[in-house]
C-alpha cells in the first residue's frame, strides 16, 4: 500500500513539473469567436481571458493552421514558431520573446505566456510577431485575423512540373480572395526553377529534388508536401511488382525483355525525363546509385507527357510523381511495398521524397505568405491531398 501511495505521489509531482499550474489570474475561459480570413476556427484548447484583460490562445493550433512549424523545448519551457519569413520564440511565464533573433518584451499591461499543458500565448503578440494584426468586433465578440487576405503585388513562380499542379491550384485560390494579387506559374523542371531562383528571374522556385549544399548557400528551401516516385507501366502489362534491383536494371538497360521479370515476351521500352528534371535526378540518386538512365530512352519534358507515353504503349515503363498516377497507368510495387500515404510518410516506400518551394535568401512579404499558404491546413487538405500527393 505504501509503495502504491509513493508511486502515485511521484506521478503527481512529475506531472506538475511538466505542466505548471496556470495562475489564478489566467484561469477563466474566454467566450469569444476567432475568425481567420473570414472563417471561424475552433482551437482544441479554448482561449483564456486573464484578469489583466489579456487574451491567451493556443499557439500551436493557430500557427500550424497558418502553415508554421511549431516545436516545444520542455527544459526551457519555450515554444518556437517558424513560418517562411519569421522565427518566433516565446518563453512561458516570461515577457521576453524573440522575432528573427531580435529580443522584444511583452508590455506590463499584458500577461505573459503560460503553460497549461498547451502553450498559451498573448493573441496580439502571436499574430503581430508573424506579420499580421488582430482586430476585435465587440458586437459579435469576434477576434479577427487577416493572414491570407488583403495581399497585393505580383509573384513569379517557376520550376518543377511535379509541384506545378499544387502551386497553380493554390495560386488560383489565393488570387480569388485577393483581387490585388497576381501569381504567374510556369514549369520548366526543378533545375530551371533553381537557376531562376539563383538569378532572380523568379520570386519563388519549385523543386522535386533535394538541393545541393552549394545551392543552399544562397537558396532557402521550404518543404511543402510529401511525394514518391512511382514506377509506372501500362495497365495491360501483367507485371505488378518489381524489386528495386530489377527496376534499377531495367532503367540502366541491363534487363531488356519483360520475360526477365515475369512479363510478356516483349522488348521493354524505357521512358524518361529531360535533363534538369528533379524527378529524374531523384530517381538516379535513390534507385540508380547516381548512374544515368539508359541512353536509348526517350526524354519527356513534363510529368504529364511521360505518363501519356506509358499510357499509350503496352510495353513501356516510366516513372512519375504519385500525384500524376491515374487510371491510364499502373504503379507497380517496389520490394512488395505500394506507394501510399502511410508508406511515404514513414519512408518505407523506397522512392519517397519531399517537394519544396524556395526563395533566394529568406522569404519575405507576399512571397513568404504564399509559401505559408501552401503549408496551411486548407491547402494541405483541399489541394495537396486531392491532387494525389501526401500532406505534411
Amino acid at each position: 500500500m505504501k509503495r502504491k501511495l509513493i508511486s502515485l505521489l511521484l506521478a503527481v509531482m512529475m506531472a506538475t513539473a511538466m505542466f505548471p499550474a496556470l495562475s489564478a489570474s489566467a484561469a477563466d475561459p474566454l467566450s469569444i469567436s476567432i475568425e481567420i480570413d473570414g472563417k471561424i476556427v475552433t482551437p482544441t484548447v479554448a482561449p483564456i481571458l486573464t484578469e489583466g484583460g489579456t487574451t491567451l490562445v493556443q499557439g500551436r493550433f493557430f500557427t500550424e493552421y497558418l502553415g508554421a512549424d511549431v516545436s516545444w523545448n520542455q527544459p526551457n519551457q519555450e515554444m518556437t514558431i517558424k513560418t517562411a519569413g519569421y522565427t518566433v520564440v516565446f518563453k512561458m511565464a516570461s515577457r521576453a520573446y524573440t522575432v528573427n533573433g531580435v529580443a522584444y518584451q511583452i508590455p506590463a499591461a499584458y500577461d505573459p505566456p503560460v503553460n497549461t499543458g498547451s502553450a498559451m500565448v498573448p493573441m496580439r503578440f502571436l499574430f503581430e510577431s508573424i506579420g499580421s494584426a488582430v482586430s476585435y468586433d465587440t458586437a459579435t465578440k469576434t477576434a479577427k485575423v487577416s493572414y491570407f487576405t488583403g495581399l497585393t503585388g505580383s509573384i513569379k513562380v517557376s520550376g518543377s512540373t511535379t509541384v506545378l499542379p499544387i502551386m497553380q491550384s493554390a495560386a488560383d485560390k489565393l488570387m480569388g480572395q485577393n483581387g490585388g494579387l497576381s501569381v504567374t506559374v510556369a514549369g520548366g523542371g526543378s533545375g530551371a526553377g533553381i537557376k531562376d531562383t539563383q538569378s532572380g528571374a523568379n520570386n519563388v522556385g519549385m523543386s522535386s529534388r533535394d538541393l545541393t549544399a552549394d545551392e543552399m548557400a544562397e537558396i532557402t528551401p521550404v518543404k511543402m508536401a510529401n511525394d514518391a516516385i512511382a514506377i509506372i507501366v501500362n495497365p495491360k502489362n501483367p507485371v505488378t511488382s518489381l524489386t528495386t534491383e530489377q527496376a534499377a536494371k531495367i532503367f540502366l538497360g541491363e534487363i531488356t525483355n519483360w520475360t526477365e521479370v515475369g512479363g510478356n515476351d516483349a522488348t521493354i521500352k524505357v521512358q524518361t525525363r529531360e535533363t534538369g528534371s528533379g524527378t529524374l535526378a531523384t530517381l538516379e540518386e535513390m534507385l540508380l546509385d547516381r548512374k544515368t538512365v539508359v541512353e536509348k530512352s526517350i526524354p519527356f519534358t513534363s510529368s504529364a507527357l511521360i505518363k501519356q507515353a506509358v499510357a499509350n504503349d503496352e510495353d513501356a515503363i516510366g516513372f512519375d510523381s504519385i500525384g500524376f498516377v491515374d487510371s491510364t497507368v499502373r504503379a507497380v510495387s517496389l520490394n512488395g511495398i505500394d506507394a501510399s500515404d502511410a508508406t511515404v510518410k514513414n519512408a518505407t516506400y523506397p522512392l519517397s521524397r519531399s517537394l519544396y518551394v524556395m526563395t533566394k535568401g529568406t522569404a519575405a512579404g507576399i512571397n513568404a505568405r504564399l509559401i505559408d499558404y501552401l503549408r496551411s491546413a486548407i491547402v494541405q487538405q483541399e489541394i495537396v491531398q486531392k491532387e494525389g500527393y501526401i500532406t505534411l
